[in-house]
C-alpha cells in the first residue's frame, strides 16, 4: 500500500524546493533561522494535510465502487470472434459471508448482434443483487454481424446456436470456479434483458446446452427475463409478423437464419424456449412492456407450460424497448417497482420455503333449519406466501374467501399456497361439516 499518491509526493517536493530557495535568499542568519523553524512546522502540517486528503480520497473511491469489487475480463473459454468474447466479469461482494452465496449469471441484450457485459446498466444491477446476498457474473458471447454491416446475412456469419453455446460455457466456468469468489455453484440464477433473456430462458428449458458443460438442471434455480424477445422464433418469421415489425424480423433472420437457410438446416424451433418449457424447468420472472402485446402473450404461454401463477411472476410497465425497460432493474431513480419484485423472486428461488398451513375456526356449524350455513376459516400460513387458492368440494378454485355458504353435509376445503416463484409450495385439505 502506497502512503501517498505520486502527485501528492510531487507537491511536497515542489514545496520543499520553494522553502529552500527562500532560506538561501534570506539576508541574515536570524532571518534564516526563523524561516527554518517555520519550514519545519509548515512541512509537518503539509504532510498531515496531504495524508488526510489521500485517506479521504481513498475512502471515497472505495465507496464509489459499490458493495463489490470487480474481477474483469476473465477468460471462460478460447477466444473467438471479437477480442472481448469468451470473457466474463465477476462482481464479488466486499462483505464476507458465513456460507457460499447464490450466483446470478447476467446476459446482456442487444439483438444478438451488439451489447457488452460491462454496459452502463450493469453496476446498478450488480449492486441490487449483491445487496441481496448474491455473487454476480456478467458474460460476453459471440455476436451476429451488424444489421447495416457488410457481413449481414453472410453465409458464414455468427448465428444460432453460437451465442447460446458461449453462455453455456460461461455457466460451466461458474460451476467450476465460482467457489473461489464465495459463490455456490449449486444455486445459480440466469438472467438477461431482451436477447439475453431469450438465451437465459433457452438454457434453462433446453438442458442439453448446460449438461454439455457439466452443469446439471438442478443447479439452475430460476430465470429473470426482462423484455425477452424470441421465446417463439417461428412466430417472428411469418409474413404477418414482418408487416407489423420488419426491423425485428431482419434481426431474427440475422441471428437465427433466413427462410431459405431454414429450409436447408432447420433451427427456428430448436431456438424457441416455449417449445421446451415444462413444469420440471426452473421458474421464470417476467418483466414485460405494456406496449408489446406479443411478448406478453409469449410470457403467458411460458408461464402456463411452467405451471406458474403468472400474476405472481410478472411485472408489466408502461415502457417500451426503446424507452429503456431493460435499465429498470437496479435503477436507483424510478425502477417502476421492478427491483423489489425481482429480488423477492430471486431470493425465494434459491431459498425455497415450505409453509405450514393452519386453519382456525369452527369445523362444525349448524344450519338451524336454513338451507345453508356460513362457514368461516381463518387461514394462517407461516412463512407468508404470495397467494392462497381454495377449492371447495373439487368445484371452483378461487382466491380463498373469508367465508363460504354451505349446504348441510361434509365438505372438503383444499388450500394451495403459491410462493414468490409462482409455483405451488404447499397444500392441505381441511374437512368442515354443516349439520341441519
Amino acid at each position: 500500500m502506497t502512503l501517498l499518491h505520486p502527485n501528492c509526493l510531487i507537491t511536497l517536493v515542489l514545496c520543499e524546493q520553494i522553502m529552500r530557495t527562500v532560506i538561501n535568499q534570506a539576508t541574515t542568519d536570524v532571518g534564516r533561522q526563523i524561516i527554518v523553524n517555520h519550514r519545519r512546522h509548515y512541512v509537518a502540517t503539509l504532510v498531515l494535510g496531504v495524508f488526510f486528503a489521500v485517506f479521504a480520497l481513498s475512502a471515497a473511491q472505495a465507496g464509489a465502487s459499490g458493495p463489490y469489487r470487480i474481477k474483469s475480463d476473465i477468460a471462460y473459454g478460447p477466444a473467438s470472434g471479437r477480442p472481448a468474447t469468451s470473457r466474463l466479469d465477476v462482481y464479488v461482494p466486499n462483505e464476507k459471508a458465513a456460507e457460499p452465496r447464490p450466483v446470478v449469471v447476467w446476459i446482456h441484450g442487444g439483438g444478438w448482434f451488439k451489447g457488452d457485459k460491462a454496459n452502463s446498466t450493469m453496476p446498478g444491477k450488480a449492486k441490487a443483487f449483491v445487496d441481496a446476498g448474491f455473487v454476480v457474473v456478467s458474460a460476453n458471447y459471440r455476436l451476429s454481424p451488424d444489421l447495416k454491416g457488410p457481413e449481414y446475412l453472410s453465409r458464414n456469419r455468427v448465428r444460432f446456436p453460437a451465442a447460446h453455446l458461449d453462455v453455456a460455457q460461461a455457466v460451466g466456468w461458474v460451476n467450476r470456479h465460482i467457489e473461489r469468489f464465495g459463490g455456490d455453484p449449486g444455486r445459480i440464477l440466469l438472467g438477461g434483458e431482451s436477447a439475453g433473456a431469450q438465451i437465459a430462458a433457452l438454457l434453462a428449458t433446453r438442458s442439453g446446452f448446460l449438461q454439455a458443460q457439466g452443469v446439471s438442471a438442478g443447479q439452475i434455480k430460476g430465470v429473470i427475463s426482462i423484455d425477452a424477445v424470441g421465446f417463439n422464433v417461428p412466430r417472428m418469421m411469418t409474413s404477418k409478423y414482418r408487416r407489423r415489425n420488419a426491423g425485428f424480423q431482419r434481426m431474427m433472420f440475422n441471428a437465427f437464419g433466413t427462410p431459405a437457410e431454414e429450409k436447408r438446416k432447420p433451427r427456428w424451433s430448436a431456438a424457441s424456449p416455449v417449445r421446451y418449457a415444462d413444469p420440471t424447468d426452473p421458474p421464470i420472472y417476467f418483466v414485460e412492456s405494456a406496449k408489446a402485446y406479443d411478448r406478453q402473450l409469449d410470457a403467458f404461454r411460458m408461464a402456463v407450460k411452467l405451471e406458474q401463477r403468472l400474476l405472481v411472476v410478472w411485472r408489466v410497465v408502461p415502457l417500451s424497448h426503446r424507452d429503456g425497460i431493460g435499465a429498470l432493474l437496479g435503477n436507483a431513480g424510478n425502477d417502476r417497482g421492478v427491483t423489489r419484485r425481482v429480488i423477492r423472486f430471486a431470493t425465494e428461488a434459491v431459498n425455497p420455503v415450505v409453509p405450514q398451513i393452519v386453519a382456525r375456526g369452527k369445523r362444525v356449524v349448524r344450519a338451524n333449519g336454513a338451507p345453508t350455513a356460513t362457514v368461516r376459516l381463518e387461514l394462517d400460513v407461516k412463512p407468508r406466501v404470495r397467494q392462497l387458492f381454495c377449492t371447495m368440494d373439487k368445484h371452483l378454485t378461487e382466491l380463498c374467501p373469508p367465508s363460504w355458504k354451505l349446504a348441510p353435509g361434509l365438505h372438503d376445503v383444499h388450500v394451495e399456497a403459491f410462493g414468490n416463484t409462482g409455483r405451488l409450495v404447499g397444500e392441505k385439505t381441511f374437512k368442515v361439516e354443516v349439520k341441519k
